[in-house]
């Protein structure tokens, strides 16, 4: 029998930041990476998305691999293609050595797309390395079936379709809990009273039931209220609507993701202190933080 520790699935934030890296003096706290998150489980190693984060996931990879001698078995979530989700993926160094086995996941609706975007980025105007010169064993594909397999991981996803050229949001069961995985969609599109129209009820309903009771919910909260005004249709969410929404569907903690390239460590602390009590009450609880690099979480 495993001990209680080691049964628990945990998840590491490698990038927070959305739309640009921003180091800094200001971003020290929070970090100025772009998006890579990690979920591990036994032998099972998920990555949702390449941003810049996901370079020093793969040093730390590397460092596991050099104790252990042990081949690399890695799968890699894109959420989608734009390029603060993908620019990490040429300095991922687990992808130049023989003993990785890398899989790509993708949107089924991007067809042969998704190669040719992370191929292109490496073209050789733009980067002095070739995807070819990748020696893991890489497979690139199309999310085909409803619910995948990893072992004792099981992932489902839905299409996010009020995000500019579209993004997928993932959902993992493992060992009775539930890891939700949504940036990158713009919730007040969906959810607001002057959006209530039929297929829009619809979206809301999946949402709601897709997030239902995550013991982990990982959401876009680019914006506050007052930001997201002269943001609609940028494909974020605001962080008030984020939340009305992840406590009306019974999520137990909510890490606000995808923070603002604007957003200093100041701005996010005063942010949480305002939003976090109020979701403290005896009557109304749920767990409220915001994602920071380098942090890991057992679930």
């Amino acid at each position: 029998m495993m001990p209680p520790n080691e049964a628990k699935p945990l998840v590491t934030f490698w990038g927070t930041r959305g739309s640009v890296p921003t180091p800094g003096r200001i971003t020290e706290k929070y970090g100025g990476n772009t998006p890579c998150v990690t979920v591990r489980y036994q032998d099972i190693h998920a990555i949702f998305d390449a941003g810049t984060g996901i370079r020093n996931l793969g040093i730390d990879l590397i460092e596991e691999y050099n104790k252990a001698g042990k081949g690399l078995s890695l799968h890699l979530f894109f959420s989608h293609t734009h390029w603060d989700h993908i620019q990490g993926l040429p300095f991922f160094q687990p992808a130049y050595m023989k003993d990785t086995s890398l899989t790509i996941y993708g949107s089924p609706r991007k067809e042969h797309f998704l190669a040719s975007v992370l191929k292109g980025q490496m073209d050789y105007e733009y980067f002095p390395i070739g995807m070819s010169e990748f020696s893991a064993d890489m497979s690139i594909q199309e999310i085909s079936e409803e619910e995948l397999h990893l072992g004792e991981v099981n992932i489902d996803w839905q299409e996010q379709v009020y995000h500019p050229g579209g993004s997928v949001r993932y959902r993992l069961g493992i060992n009775g809990k539930k890891i939700v995985y949504a940036t990158d969609v713009e919730l007040n599109l969906i959810f607001h009273s002057h959006a209530d129209t039929k297929e829009n009820k619809v979206l809301a309903q999946d949402y709601l039931d897709f997030i239902d009771n995550a013991d982990l919910l990982i959401a876009d909260g680019q914006y506050t209220e007052e930001e997201y005004k002269s943001k609609v249709g940028w494909g974020h969410s605001s962080i008030q609507l984020l939340l009305d929404i992840a406590y009306q569907a019974h999520v137990k903690q909510l890490a606000i993701f995808h923070h603002d390239p604007q957003h200093s460590d100041k701005f996010l602390d005063e942010l949480w202190m305002k939003s976090r009590s109020k979701f403290h009450s005896d009557y109304k609880k749920m767990d409220v933080f915001w994602a920071r690099e380098g942090m890991t979480l057992a679930i």
